[in-house]
């Protein structure tokens, strides 16, 4: 059956991602309903309920207050004091006096109900109100206290709050911070993880193909970005497509850029006050991933797990942060970083590169800055230019990841660093003047709160940024083409470099090895190419004999660096698709290598022929390059269909092919033995004959091999195919 096209898969992603949205919009409007009616049954804010007495009726009129709290100084805490006159003030303006009667702030008196207990004693002088906090007493205490009319003690009203003496526990805090962070973290991971499980491959064929256009590679850049949640990984995938010739310099740019407006989805994603859904997702996606053993629903529960754990872990993180702000020394160190001038917000943006390098997400940077922005602890200046600061410490993992790389794939790394860097740049020299009257005045307009307008922040930053490079794109491309060479570079002792990338996230691990196999091809076909030449020379260039013998080494040490990795790699791959393409880029890289020592072989066979004063007669040397360029061609083609990722039909062509090839090399061998019986011929160029002949049979099944290894991953993602 015919394999199930790019567009059809994406739309099911995309119709799964909505749904999951849509689902969970649902929800929040009910939250948000259910949190409308409660404040309507309660108009008053309340953050504790009135301890009930016998001098208090059900029906008597209340007044909630938020909570006091007070930080514990060991010892004890000094005594807080409350001045209760505002608060008659509302008692009589709001008549809480029962009767709708309009009572008399100064025909008011004061008496305490309730309170006072190991946390603290309570006094009323007057109205004053006076907390006396017990020493070494943590904890909180429930106030009451009794407004009457003194011309009719009937007419009363009730205030009632809770006191909190506190001390914070930095271990406490500590723990939950990381055990939110580390959710949160390994949440993005998993959405991302099973995003590509579900359309991986479709995905990284989407990037490679539909980005003639500039216009169009923003458009891939900013979806592909938008449906895996990780910059990093569109400009990874991106960067392996320019090593491996499969994308020009120019197309790269336009999905980079692309990739950074896709980011900013992230941030409004962060914004929906939805932490409380996270752990009810979280725990249904998990029990559909453990009882269902359909491939695609748990990819699905994959990228659910994911889901649950952002909000989870963000919800967890907001309440590990929660008494910081609360806290003499963070705030001082807040006020230290403080963005209110250009040396404050360069201070920022310094810490939200460190954060996001240190993190390798950008995603976590912003998370933790709109946490603290919710909190209070920052303002919107300060995590403004925290946002920046972060859109250049993204840059710096796939700049790691270029190292070692050909030139034009440098070129997009280092392009993705100028073109946050410059942006970066531009914007602090506007910050206080256009930026951010720009961003609050359009949250304005939108009525946003603090978290939404971090997340225009960012979106504005990106867009806009976006938007001017745009028209410098070649200009910029033949700027980079010009000064970023290869000339001049040290040698690598390893064949691959691919040892630096091993910590890198499976599926981008995988798609740098995979660029190592696909210039595996390029070599073998390079090393038929010389082999060729020497035939038609007589074997006689020393040079070349020696190139030989050096490509030959250097597959050998290209296929070990190779499996080495891909074997450390292996076991963190997650997914259908990682997997598939690891077991496919280890068999291919053993055959290939295996390809090489067989045309070794045959070169060798021949420069032993010369030692000894023979030589394959010229009709047979002839018919050995026929089969020679049998080889080039079928090996060119296999890399064809590896570089376009085709994983369909090919074994039957290369066994078509093979059988070909065979009948002519059984051809070549019957001639030979006809022409012993007709003249005398020297068993060395007998047996090397022989040897020549068998050695081209090896190479076309290590062909088919190759084949077979190549529709490995097209298998693996489509369960169902059968070979035709």
């Amino acid at each position: 059956m015919p394999h199930t096209s790019t567009p059809r898969s994406l739309a099911r992603v995309l119709c799964a991602t909505i749904a999951l949205v849509a689902a969970t919009l649902c929800a929040v409007a009910i939250v948000a309903a259910r949190d409308q009616q409660t404040q309507l049954e309660k108009p008053d804010d309340a953050s504790a309920e009135i301890v009930q007495t016998e001098d208090q009726r059900d029906e008597a009129p209340v007044k909630w207050l938020p909570d006091l709290r007070v930080l514990s100084d060991a010892p004890g805490a000094p005594t807080t004091s409350l001045n209760l006159s505002e608060i008659l003030r509302q008692l009589c303006e709001e008549k809480r006096f029962g009767d709708n009667a309009l009572v008399s702030p100064e025909d008011v008196e004061w008496s305490l109900v309730s309170g006072g207990d190991e946390v603290a004693e309570i006094a009323l002088n007057g109205s004053i109100l006076e907390i006396n906090w017990q020493p070494n007493a943590i904890g909180k205490t429930t106030v009451v206290v009794k407004a009457e009319q003194k011309s009719d003690p009937t007419r009363r009203a009730f205030v009632s709050f809770k006191a909190e003496l506190w001390k914070p526990n930095y271990v406490a805090i500590l723990l939950t911070v990381l055990g939110g962070g580390g959710l949160f973290l390994l949440g993005m991971r998993r959405l991302s993880d099973g995003l590509q499980a579900m359309a991986g491959s479709r995905l990284r064929r989407l990037v490679s193909m539909f980005t003639n256009n500039c216009f169009l590679a923003v458009g891939v850049g900013a979806v592909v970005t938008t449906l895996v949640q990780s910059s990093t990984a569109t400009t990874v995938m991106t960067l392996g497509f320019v090593n491996s010739g499969l994308m020009t310099l120019t197309q790269a740019i336009g999905v980079l850029l692309g990739a950074n407006i896709g980011t900013t989805t992230t941030g409004w994603l962060f914004s929906l006050n939805i932490g409380a859904l996270g752990l009810p997702i979280l725990g249904l996606a998990a029990i559909v991933y453990i009882f269902n053993k359909n491939e695609r629903v748990r990819n699905f529960s994959t990228f659910a797990l994911g889901f649950g754990m952002i909000f989870f872990g963000l919800e967890t993180l907001k309440d590990g942060l929660a008494p910081l702000p609360d806290t003499p020394q963070f705030s001082a160190l807040m006020q230290a970083f403080q963005a209110t001038s250009m040396k404050g917000a360069c201070m920022c943006v310094l810490i939200g590169c460190v954060a996001t390098f240190i993190a390798h997400s950008s995603a976590a940077t912003l998370a933790i800055t709109m946490t603290l922005a919710s909190l209070g602890a920052i303002d919107l200046n300060s995590s403004a230019a925290i946002v920046l600061g972060s859109n250049i410490g993204t840059t710096l993992t796939p700049a790691i990841v270029a190292i070692g790389a050909p030139a034009n794939t440098r070129r997009a790394a280092y392009f993705h660093i100028v073109f946050n860097s410059v942006g970066v740049l531009w914007v602090l020299a506007l910050f206080f003047p256009i930026f951010l009257p720009t961003v609050n005045g359009l949250s304005d307009a939108f009525h946003l709160g603090i978290t939404g307008r971090v997340a225009l922040t960012h979106t504005i930053f990106n867009v806009v940024n976006t938007a001017l490079f745009m028209p410098l794109i070649p200009w910029v491309a033949r700027l980079f083409e010009k000064y970023v060479t290869d000339k001049g570079e040290r040698a690598s002792k390893s064949a691959t470099g691919l040892s630096s990338f091993r910590n890198l996230e499976p599926t981008l691990a995988i798609e740098r090895s995979r660029g190592v196999v696909q210039n595996m091809f390029g070599e073998c076909e390079q090393m038929l190419a010389r082999l060729k030449e020497l035939q038609h020379g007589g074997f006689n260039d020393e040079n070349l004999i020696k190139r030989v013998s050096s490509d030959e080494d250097k597959l050998d040490k290209i296929q070990d660096e190779t499996i080495e990795f891909i074997s450390r790699v292996m076991p963190r791959a997650g997914t259908t698709d990682v997997a598939a393409s690891g077991q496919e880029q280890i068999r291919i890289a053993e055959e290939l290598e295996t390809i090489s020592d067989y045309l070794l072989s045959v070169m060798k066979s021949n420069l032993k022929l010369k030692g000894n004063g023979l030589a394959v007669s010229q009709t047979y040397s002839t018919y050995f390059n026929e089969l020679l360029d049998n080889a080039v061609d079928s090996l060119a083609w296999l890399g064809v269909n590896f570089e376009r990722r085709n994983h369909f039909k090919l074994a039957i062509e290369m066994i078509k092919r093979r059988a070909k090839y065979v009948a002519r090399a059984k051809e070549i061998r019957d001639d030979f033995m006809k022409s012993m019986s007709q003249e005398q011929v020297n068993p060395l160029v007998v047996i090397a004959v022989d040897y020549q002949i068998n050695a081209w049979r090896r190479v076309y099944e290590h062909l088919l091999n190759i084949a077979e290894a190549m529709e490995t991953p097209g298998v693996a993602l489509q369960p169902n195919l059968r070979r035709v």
